[in-house]
């Protein structure tokens, strides 16, 4: 099984902390569907022959502004392209993995019954919307272009529609946001009943209206304890909420134990992104558009350039860059990636020559209480040897995951 990311890089306006390519430019947005269609062409042999799809991501940007008929006429394309798990009208269904995920980021002032109503027939049956806050202050200051109200108004929109699994976002840990202020937004997000929560700390990236504020003095990042706290509270008051921390940034609402078995699923809940676990289980991933990374499954990453104009230009002749990764990255990714996640990491699977050299880091960090270890079996009665970083340390997981690299 294998995913496909699809950016779009066009934003009604720019977000204060947002890193993510995108542009405002109008005029090229007509020339852009045709131009991706033209790269789905000529990447349709990127997998392995016989290799299913088994998920499908719209990012961004803002993809919320593509109006369904551009929506429809991509994803035709792609179907016309790549093995889907997809019934005799081309309609996407489940999988042999679990259901056949399609996720589609929106902007909550983007959303109407209409539009909610278009999504659902394309396929769409998984929602990520950015609320970031619910407290119009801060989305003021973000430059976001909704309020709270209509992130709420959003929700239900989306939920009345008939999506069952929907995923909302939350920003913590920036100048301003205080205690109080972050308990309310984690008792409003509760009080909805996502499927799925992401919560990120506010970071201020490279070429982004934040940075040039920090820049010139005027944003000063919230320190480092009161952060961790704000994470502290997160943690608690969602696994209070009934929502289990699957990853750093993620939680996925708990179902009752009668009511899902893990053996259903290739993920713990149905509620997990499964879309995110490809790249945190190095599962082939195709991205498809100006700045998207793609990944074999083995040792080989390409990525697109960042630029639009020449993406849309059929004269470019270079869009894209890669790289094959040594022993050491992909030892080194392992760690990072296996280890952002609770279920942590099989050693089995590393490098031996490799790993090794760091068994005396993992002794040290499991003295220290920074680091767990498990000895499992799975179905076939393969041992492996788990280690995992305790929740309560996911703060500081950054500096656990640095003293394992090579």
């Amino acid at each position: 099984m294998a995913g496909i990311y699809v950016h779009i890089p066009f934003c009604n306006s720019f977000c204060i902390y947002c890193g993510f390519y995108s542009v405002i430019n109008k005029q090229i947005r007509d020339s852009y569907i045709p131009a991706l269609k033209r790269e789905i062409s000529e990447r349709r042999n990127f997998f392995v022959a016989g290799t299913k799809i088994s998920t499908l991501y719209f990012g961004g940007g803002t993809p919320s502004v593509l109006q369904i008929p551009q929506l429809e006429e991509i994803v035709r394309c792609l179907k016309e392209n790549f093995q889907f798990a997809a019934d005799g009208e081309g309609k996407f269904v489940a999988g042999g993995e679990g259901k056949f995920e399609f996720t589609v980021e929106v902007n909550p002032d983007d959303i109407t019954p209409e539009y909610a109503a278009g999504l659902k027939s394309v396929g769409v049956n998984r929602i990520s919307m950015g609320v970031q806050s619910f407290i119009d202050e801060h989305l003021k200051w973000m430059h976001r272009r909704h309020t709270s109200a209509d992130a709420i108004n959003a929700y239900h929109i989306l939920r009345d529609a008939g999506f069952d699994n929907i995923s909302l976002d939350l920003i913590f840990g920036f100048a301003g946001l205080t205690t109080q202020q972050w308990r309310y937004n984690l008792s409003k997000i509760t009080s909805l009943h996502p499927d799925h929560i992401s919560a990120y700390q506010l970071s201020i990236d490279e070429g982004t209206t934040l940075e040039a504020l920090a820049n010139h003095g005027k944003y000063l990042p919230m320190g480092a304890d009161e952060c961790a706290a704000q994470y502290a509270m997160l943690q608690d008051i969602l696994s209070a909420a009934g929502y289990d921390q699957y990853e750093i940034s993620n939680f996925a609402r708990r179902l009752p134990a009668p009511s899902f078995s893990q053996s259903q699923s290739c993920c713990n809940s149905p509620f997990e992104s499964r879309h995110n676990g490809n790249y945190w289980n190095k599962t082939p991933y195709l991205g498809l558009g100006p700045g998207a990374h793609s990944f074999d499954g083995r040792n080989h990453r390409e990525w697109n350039f960042p630029n639009v104009v020449n993406y849309c230009n059929p004269q470019t002749k270079e869009i894209r860059s890669g790289e094959t990764l040594t022993e050491k990255d992909i030892f080194n990714e392992s760690i990072m990636l296996g280890l952002r996640q609770t279920n942590g990491l099989d050693l089995s699977t590393l490098n031996k020559d490799l790993l090794r050299i760091i068994l005396p880091a993992i002794a040290r960090l499991e003295d220290e209480r920074l680091l767990l270890q498990e000895n499992l079996k799975d179905d076939s009665g393969r041992e492996k040897f788990i280690i995992k970083i305790p929740t309560d340390k996911f703060f500081i997981s950054d500096s656990i995951m640095r003293d394992l690299f090579v």
